[in-house]
C-alpha cells in the first residue's frame, strides 16, 4: 500500500506547482510571455522524459534510496525557487536550470515507482497493480489542482514552497517499505530477456502513439475549443469527474474484465475513445455530449493504460525500467503532437479537424488489435493480444 501512498505524494508535489505555474510566473514574476513559455515547456519537457538519462541506473539503484535522493532534488529545486522569488532576483540563468531540476527529479521518481511495481513487487497481479497506481494518481490528480488554487489565491508569495510539504510525505512514506522491500526493487539479472523482433516493437509502440494521440484532445485540445462556451471552473469540474470516475471504478472494472483477450479490449477501449473524441466537438454547446465524452474517455483511459504498460512488460521481459521509460517517451512525443497540431487548427477555426485526427487515430488502432488479435499465434503481437487480459 505504501508504493500507492508514494505515488499519490509525489504526483501531489508536482501537480500542486505545476497546475498553475505560468498563471504564477504571469501575476507574480516580471518574466515575458516567451520567457514564461520556455519555463513552462521547460519543466514539463524534463518532467516526461528526464529519466531517460538514467534507464540503467533507476533499474539497478535501491529503491528507496533513488526516491529519497529525488525527493531532495525536487525540495532544492522548489527552495531555490523560492528563495529567488523572495530576493526579486529573476535571471533566466538561474530559473531555467531549477526549473528543469524539478522536472528531472519528478521524472525519476515516477521512472521508479512504474519500475517497482513493474517489478512485480506490488503484487504478482500487474493489472491490478497498475490499475491501483492509476487510482491513486487520479485521486491525487482530482484533489492537488483545487488546492494549487487556494494557494494561489491566498497565499501566492508562497506558492513556490508548498510542494514541500508533499516531499516531506514521500520521504516518510519511503520509511514504511522497509529495506527487504526496497532492495526487492531492483531487477533481477538472471531474468533472460528475450528481444522481440522489432516490427513487432514499432506496431505496438504505434498503437500506444496512437491512443495517447487521440486520449490527449481532451485535456490539452479540448479547453482551447471550449473556452468560447465554457469557463475554466466548468471545464475543471469535467477534469474532475473524470478523475473522481477512475478513482470509483477502476478496480471493479479490472476485475470485471479480467478474463477478456486484451485484444478486444483495446480495440473496445479504442472505439469508446473514438466515439468520446467526437463527442468532444460538440461538448461546448451541449452538456449531454460533454457528459458522453468524459465518460467514454474515462472508459477507454481505465482500460488501456493499465494494459499497455502490462503488455510493455512482455514486449520487453526482464527490463522493467527500460520498458517504463519507452512506454512514457512514447505517450510524451505522441501528447506532444497532438497538443501543437490540435491547438494549431483550434486557433485557426479548424476544430473539426483535430478531433477528427484523434477519431480516425483511433479507428487505426481498432483496426490493428483486429486484425493482430485474428492473427494470433502468427505473429509475436498478436500473441500478446490473444492473451487473456
Amino acid at each position: 500500500m505504501a508504493i500507492y501512498l508514494i505515488r499519490f505524494t509525489t504526483w501531489g508535489s508536482w501537480s500542486l506547482l505545476f497546475s498553475f505555474f505560468a498563471v504564477w510566473l504571469d501575476g507574480q514574476a516580471p518574466f515575458s510571455a516567451g520567457a514564461i513559455s520556455v519555463l513552462g515547456a521547460s519543466i514539463a519537457l524534463t518532467n516526461r522524459a528526464g529519466s531517460l538519462l538514467f534507464v540503467r541506473w533507476v533499474g539497478r539503484a535501491d529503491f528507496r534510496l533513488l526516491l529519497w535522493a529525488t525527493q531532495g532534488l525536487i525540495a532544492l529545486s522548489v527552495a531555490g525557487l523560492y528563495l529567488l522569488h523572495r530576493q526579486g532576483e529573476y535571471a533566466m540563468a538561474a530559473w531555467l536550470p531549477l526549473v528543469c531540476l524539478f522536472g528531472l527529479g519528478h521524472s525519476l521518481a515516477s521512472l521508479a515507482q512504474l519500475t517497482y511495481i513493474a517489478a512485480g513487487h506490488a503484487g504478482t497481479d500487474q493489472v491490478k497493480a497498475f490499475s491501483l497506481e492509476n487510482v491513486a494518481l487520479n485521486l491525487s490528480a482530482g484533489i492537488t489542482p483545487y488546492a494549487s488554487a487556494l494557494v494561489l489565491k491566498h497565499l501566492p508569495e508562497h506558492y513556490l514552497a508548498f510542494p514541500l510539504l508533499y516531499c516531506l510525505a514521500t520521504a516518510a512514506l519511503c520509511v514504511l517499505l522497509g529495506p527487504a522491500e526496497a532492495e526487492a526493487g531492483r531487477p533481477k539479472r538472471a531474468q533472460a530477456a528475450a528481444h522481440a523482433r522489432p516490427v513487432t516493437v514499432a506496431l505496438f509502440l504505434l498503437v500506444n502513439a496512437l491512443s495517447f494521440f487521440a486520449f490527449s484532445q481532451f485535456y490539452n485540445v479540448f479547453p482551447l475549443h471550449a473556452r468560447e462556451r465554457l469557463d475554466p471552473e466548468a471545464i475543471g469540474l469535467w477534469f474532475a469527474l473524470s478523475s473522481g470516475l477512475i478513482v470509483i471504478l477502476q478496480l471493479p472494472l479490472t476485475r470485471l474484465l479480467g478474463g477478456m483477450r486484451r485484444g478486444w479490449l483495446v480495440a473496445g477501449a479504442n472505439a469508446a475513445m473514438a466515439a468520446g473524441v467526437l463527442a468532444l466537438f460538440h461538448a461546448g454547446a451541449a452538456p449531454t455530449a460533454a457528459l458522453m465524452a468524459v465518460l467514454l474517455l474515462t472508459l477507454a483511459e481505465m482500460i488501456f493504460g493499465p494494459l499497455y504498460q502490462v503488455m510493455a512488460l512482455s514486449i520487453f521481459p526482464g527490463r522493467p525500467a527500460f520498458a517504463m521509460a519507452v512506454l512514457t517517451l512514447t505517450w510524451a512525443l505522441a501528447e506532444a503532437l497532438a497538443t501543437g497540431v490540435g491547438l494549431y487548427l483550434v486557433a485557426g477555426g479548424r476544430a473539426w479537424l483535430a478531433f477528427a485526427l484523434g477519431t480516425a487515430a483511433c479507428l487505426v488502432v481498432v483496426v490493428i488489435a483486429a486484425a493482430q488479435g485474428w492473427r494470433g499465434g502468427q505473429s509475436a503481437l498478436g500473441r500478446l493480444l490473444a492473451a487473456r487480459h
